[in-house]
């Protein structure tokens, strides 16, 4: 399992927006919450990556033209627009290209695909009924002179063996004109044509290059970059490098999963985006998220509890002791909650939906008598629901 950290915001809230504070590459957590116990908190996992643009396309034929969002230099010529091929394909040999169908296997150079990159090819889909739009996807992300394209293609089912998925991606540099081809999975499908692909860079049926060993052979592949710099107008090196996809996801293509006190292996406790905790001790959550092909990122937020203050006195010197309250920081936009105190005969003596109000010892504006009280904080304003209830003495 593959673990790294990834652009996701856990807004940690009082039913409310506020989060937990672990600054790391990737990922934005906001600040830790520190409340008394059975106060309410919103965890909330926000993906903050990248999100592709859906490409429709049917199966076998080219599809495009779709903007690069900068120039790019492919074996010496210049490009601004390119079309995706639905088995692995981005092509810059426009108009051309879209009149090509083609599914069966190809070696490197060849005339087919002229202008293409390889990323890998090998034939994906059935014929469906309904255009592919659910699989491939692309974006043009960052900043002039650092653009980058991304295209990819995210559990695509393999013709004749629709079990199983590939999931990768060709990126294209603006700033050295490179190319790093991402190869989260491409598993073996010997049911069609003996499972050959070809993995490379396509100038026409007398110039290519491709992967040592790869190159209209049977192969499979978990987990890898490559990368292909320019090396003159003619040439190409290419080089195994570090494992660094792109997060990026089409539309839908996301899940959450939260845990309790550890990661990994600690309780699951949700696999919503979005949902409430109220704990009575200290606890620091994780949310993992799953992008295409199984990548999965984590970040965690921490919930900070402090004790419930068991004596107060309206007359007291210091400010702080004059009011009994519960505490959340931060306190903005807390909804849901409710305060309710109760003397020792069950009468309601005071109840404030604002985290910010404290019982100051009255009751219609007379002082209630000294004695033990009790107080009970509810979810939601309605009552239904207890998240803590304890005592508390006012000193007179």
């Amino acid at each position: 399992m593959l673990k790294q950290f990834v652009h996701i915001v856990l807004i940690a809230t009082l039913l409310f927006l506020s989060g937990s504070s672990v600054s790391r590459a990737q990922v934005y957590a906001g600040e830790d919450v520190t409340i008394s116990g059975g106060i309410p908190v919103v965890l909330e996992a926000t993906y903050t990556g990248y999100t592709g643009i859906p490409v429709t396309a049917q199966d076998d034929y080219f599809v495009g033209p779709f903007p690069i969002g900068f120039e790019f230099e492919f074996f010496g010529n210049t490009y601004t627009n390119f079309a995706i091929g639905p088995n692995g394909l981005l092509s810059f040999n426009l108009p051309d290209i879209l009149d090509v169908v083609h599914w069966t296997n190809v070696t490197i150079p060849t005339s087919i695909f002229e202008s293409t990159i390889l990323g890998p090819y090998q034939d994906l889909f059935q014929r469906p009924g309904a255009p592919h739009n659910q699989f491939i996807y692309y974006q043009t992300v960052g900043l002039e002179p650092e653009r980058k394209l991304i295209v990819g293609w995210c559990e695509a089912p393999m013709f004749s063996c629709e079990s199983s998925y590939v999931t990768a991606q060709i990126v294209l540099n603006e700033s050295d004109y490179s190319i790093e081809n991402h190869l989260i999975n491409k598993p073996a499908c010997e049911a069609n044509l003996g499972n050959r692909a070809t993995m490379g860079l396509n100038r026409d049926d007398v110039l290519g290059v491709t992967v040592p060993g790869r190159n209209n052979t049977s192969w499979t592949a978990v987990n890898e970059t490559w990368r292909y710099e320019p090396d003159g107008p003619d040439n190409y090196t290419v080089e195994n490098a570090d494992f660094m996809p792109e997060v990026i996801v089409p539309p839908g293509h996301i899940s959450y999963r939260w845990y309790k006190d550890q990661y990994p292996g600690g309780e699951e406790v949700s696999t919503a985006q979005r949902f409430i905790v109220s704990p009575l001790e200290t606890t620091t959550y994780y949310c993992e998220i799953t992008l295409c092909g199984g990548l999965k990122y984590v970040d965690e937020v921490s919930i900070q509890v402090i004790p419930i203050p068991n004596a107060f006195n309206p007359d007291s010197p210091v400010d702080e002791n004059r009011t009994f309250r519960v505490f959340a920081n931060p306190p903005d936009h807390i909804i849901n909650y409710k305060l309710i105190i109760f003397d020792r005969w069950g009468q309601k003596v005071f109840e404030s939906n604002d985290i910010a109000d404290g019982w100051d010892g009255q009751q219609n504006g007379n002082d209630c008598n000294s004695g033990v009280y009790v107080w009970v904080v509810y979810y939601d304003a309605g009552e239904g629901k207890v998240t803590n209830k304890g005592t508390v003495t006012l000193v007179r």
